[in-house]
């Protein structure tokens, strides 16, 4: 009994702090939150779930401070050795787009023990919309790129919609990922590649700070690659189907660019009127460049 009495309190702490504050508060209690993941993940290992629920709705709050969870790597990878328990392995695949991918050096095993989990685990969209998300965060790290099973690629062409907030969209877009896609041979994936990571929400990666402001944000390698991609592998005969869902997708995102800031920044309030415009450079280019086919 004690124990359940003091898993409801942390559960109604963390839900008051995500709700009422904000999520950089989340950080001071990050060893504590830690502990409590632990403890969830015990839980559900006896069919109670409650717990990693909140965890989960915790660490989606954080935002960016999710780079903070360097210390469930080893715990997550004791969930995914767990064989016989779906719903364990499916709430560390929700989890996974949280973990410190861009910093990890030796993740081979554990990009194994996660590719196994996406076989096993139902797809719903949200677990499509983790894979895909997590897929371009290892794919971003060069030492774990060559780790990634061929296999794994596919789960782009589900095209989950990404939320606004999406550090694999964002990292998923540099150089690097790019040519792998490009590498790959497939026209499907490479188009649900660029479907995925064009978006309103975020420039195409430059390799520098995350800063909308500076001017060296306007032509990053990857734009250029992108252009170089459209007229290399989406031009001749019988593209024209993939070119009409590109260029449908960039009327889009530059449609929504046109609505302004105020109604961007409802859902990612760190926009701001410098990276608007500097993604609809970006954007218009693509399409300057696709229109040309």
């Amino acid at each position: 009994m004690y124990i359940e009495e003091v898993l409801i309190l942390i559960s109604q702490k963390l839900e008051t702090v995500v709700e009422t504050a904000n999520p950089d508060s989340i950080y001071p209690m990050r060893k504590a939150i830690t502990a409590f993941f632990l403890f969830a993940a015990w839980q559900g290992q006896n069919g109670q779930h409650e717990a990693l629920n909140v965890f989960l709705y915790t660490v989606r709050a954080s935002g960016w401070s999710g780079f903070m969870w360097h210390c469930i790597v080893l715990p997550f990878a004791k969930l995914l050795n767990i064989g016989s328990l779906l719903p364990i392995k499916q709430a560390a695949l929700l989890a996974s787009p949280h973990l410190p991918w861009w910093s990890l050096v030796d993740g081979k095993h554990l990009i194994q023990l996660w590719a196994v989990a996406t076989l096993e685990v139902p797809y719903t969209d949200e677990i499509g919309q983790s894979v895909a998300d997590t897929l371009l965060q290892i794919a971003s790290n060069g030492c774990l790129q060559p780790h990634i099973p061929i296999s794994m690629w596919p789960w782009l062409n589900k095209c989950p919609s990404l939320p606004p907030v999406c550090t694999g969209r964002r990292q998923g877009s540099a150089l690097s990922v790019i040519q792998k896609v490009r590498s790959l041979g497939d026209i499907e994936i490479l188009k649900s590649y660029m479907l995925l990571v064009w978006s309103e929400w975020d420039p195409l990666y430059s390799g520098r700070a995350h800063n909308y402001s500076g001017q060296h944000w306007s032509h990053p390698k990857s734009l250029h690659e992108m252009c170089t991609s459209i007229r290399e592998d989406f031009g001749g005969i019988g593209m024209e189907h993939h070119q009409e869902d590109l260029l449908q997708r960039l009327d889009h995102i530059l449609g929504q660019l046109d609505l302004g800031l105020k109604h961007l920044q409802q859902h990612k309030p760190s926009l701001d009127e410098g990276g608007i415009q500097q993604m609809k450079e970006q954007y218009r280019k693509l399409k300057e460049v696709l229109s040309r086919r």
